[in-house]
């Protein structure tokens, strides 16, 4: 059998992979590179690139997320601490006004009649008692306010501490009690009012109505959509009824 002809192509396929292999790499890649291989590389670079983008951007979406919550958090913490510190200077605001209104009332009534001795030392104590509460207690209350309120809030809660200073005065110069309780209405007055601004500064946008609790309608504190008194009468005895007084 001959094999001259088979050794001949083998050969010539020998030499032409060794010129292949002695030319630049850039010729062996344009030798070897058709346009299916060139769509698949670049389709692959494409999908690199998208992976690549996708964590930059899934990652740019959860820091936000994480900002986003970390600040949710840190306003639901200021808002806790703020709605704590507001109803104790509140709640210390009431109390001190009924505290000075409980020594008021050992004052002469008109100015024509003398404390007696003894209202005399009721109200030396309580005076003193008040004055120390009001500078040992209220006055921290009132520095936690003013860290943690907007300026009007903080405004209103330091006019509340000054009012309820200035109704000393009317019991330290024993002035009639005439003069000392409209000052006491208005002192209450302006409580109310930091209040409803306490209110609406913790999100609850509903305002207190009637901010003078002294002018309440006669029928106070029952509603005028439920059953009157006199519905509850079950006549047990002549004195289980309503009598003409309730009717009315």
């Amino acid at each position: 059998m001959n094999h001259a002809p088979l050794l001949r192509r083998l050969g010539n396929r020998t030499r032409e992979l060794l010129d292949a292999g002695n030319r630049p790499a850039r010729s062996i890649l344009e030798l070897r590179v058709d346009p299916e291989t060139t769509a698949a590389l670049l389709a692959g670079g494409f999908a690199i690139a998208g992976s690549f983008g996708g964590v930059l951007i899934s990652g740019i979406l959860a820091r936000r997320t994480d900002e986003r919550r970390l600040a949710a958090e840190d306003e639901r913490r200021w808002l806790t601490d703020r709605r704590a510190s507001y109803s104790s200077y509140l709640g210390l605001a009431e109390s001190m006004l009924k505290e000075i209104d409980s020594v008021a009332s050992f004052l002469s009534y008109d100015g024509e009649q003398p404390v007696t001795d003894d209202d005399e030392e009721l109200i030396v104590e309580g005076l003193a008692e008040y004055l120390v509460k009001w500078d040992e207690v209220l006055q921290p209350a009132l520095g936690e306010v003013e860290l943690l309120a907007t300026p009007g809030v903080a405004d209103l809660a330091d006019r509340v501490s000054g009012a309820l200073m200035s109704l000393t005065s009317y019991v330290e110069t024993r002035r009639a009690f005439t003069e000392y309780y409209p000052s006491w209405f208005q002192a209450q007055d302006l409580v109310e009012v930091l209040k409803n601004a306490m209110r609406v500064e913790l999100g609850v946008s509903a305002r207190l109505g009637g901010a003078t609790l002294g002018r309440r309608l006669a029928d106070w504190p029952w509603l005028s959509d439920r059953p009157p008194r006199e519905a509850y009468f079950q006549g047990h005895s002549r004195h289980d009824s309503p009598r003409h007084g309730d009717l009315l």
